[in-house]
């Protein structure tokens, strides 16, 4: 079936699994009576009680095809019964889930040295039937900002920083994006009250409402929140209580300089050798265990040498 997650997004909606229900029991009568599904024409709009529009918008889907069309009538068919069947009974078993039409990243995390505990709550937070917001806080030296990139490869994700968000522009990235999984870096920089109190209600009741020139429209959303705060006493309580929350601490060398070689080698492509030279130049010369220093310091190099890293390290010492 082509566009699978709109299909699946689709057989959500309990009409629509109820007119399907409706025409698979017309088609299985139909071809009971011993006609041919090439010669059958196909059931009409009345005869499983659904307007024309939505029934074409099920075309355009694959779950029907068009059977017979002329200027009086126009005649439906599914294609794949055993397929809309087994879709209906796994949504209505809570076994499948629109976002699962593409394939969580088998490599998620893959890139995150250590930190296998929290690792294990993300991804039982991914997994998890419901919604179990997450929140990572703590030293601006560590890997929460390396965590949110790492979940905004999750499918139908929505990235957004605290501190760009324009007056209730988080209602607007609800509204349009309709993510099954919001990322947010800087929570603690929001502070209009039109994108908080969105969220909290986004993670309370799954529900997000906008009143603009006094109209207001609505949406339900099943939305997992992940986000990442330098400072959480600056947050309101009742939007701490929505979350678990996860505390990280600095790097010790030791993890600064694994972390340093698995990001410059994979993600940034440094040779090994280089990769290891700027982590200790960087914690000698720079006094530092920020793994950005390290990566910003490898994108500076015009080739990835030890002489390079010595010259682009010295001038930014003597400019600190």
């Amino acid at each position: 079936m082509p566009n699978p997650e709109k299909v699946l997004e689709a057989l959500q909606d309990d009409e629509v699994r109820e007119i399907l229900k409706r025409a698979i029991s017309v088609q299985e009568r139909a071809l009971a009576s011993g006609k041919r599904y090439e010669d059958w024409l196909g059931f009409e709009w009345y005869e499983v009680g659904a307007a024309p529009q939505t029934l074409n918008k099920l075309v355009r889907l694959g779950l029907l095809e068009i059977g017979y069309k002329s200027n009086k009538a126009t005649c439906y068919k599914i294609p794949n019964v055993a397929r809309v069947i087994q879709l209906i009974e796994e949504i209505e078993r809570g076994e499948v889930q629109a976002e699962s039409a593409e394939e969580i990243p088998a490599d998620l995390f893959s890139i995150v040295v250590g930190h296998n505990d929290v690792k294990e709550i993300l991804w039982r937070s991914i997994r998890s039937n419901g919604t179990v917001h997450v929140l990572l806080h703590g030293s601006p030296a560590s890997a929460k900002s390396l965590f949110l990139e790492e979940l905004s490869r999750l499918p139908n994700s929505r990235f957004v920083l605290g501190s760009s968000l324009t007056k209730a522009g988080l209602i607007q990235v609800l509204f349009e994006s309709k993510p099954r999984y919001l990322i947010i870096d800087e929570i603690d920089k929001i502070s209009d009250e039109d994108n908080l109190s969105a969220l909290l209600s986004l993670m309370e009741r799954g529900i997000v409402v906008e009143t603009k020139y006094n109209r207001q429209r609505s949406i339900e959303l099943t939305t997992t929140v992940f986000a990442a705060a330098n400072r959480i006493e600056v947050l309101p309580p009742e939007l701490l209580s929505r979350f678990v929350r996860l505390r990280f601490k600095d790097y010790t060398p030791d993890e600064f300089m694994e972390v340093v070689r698995v990001v410059l080698t994979e993600r940034e492509r440094v040779p090994m050798h280089v990769a290891v030279y700027i982590g200790e130049r960087v914690l000698s010369e720079l006094a530092s265990r920020d793994p950005r220093d390290a990566v910003k310091i490898a994108r500076l190099l015009k080739t990835p040498t030890k002489e390079e890293v010595d010259h682009v390290i010295g001038i930014l010492k003597n400019r600190r």
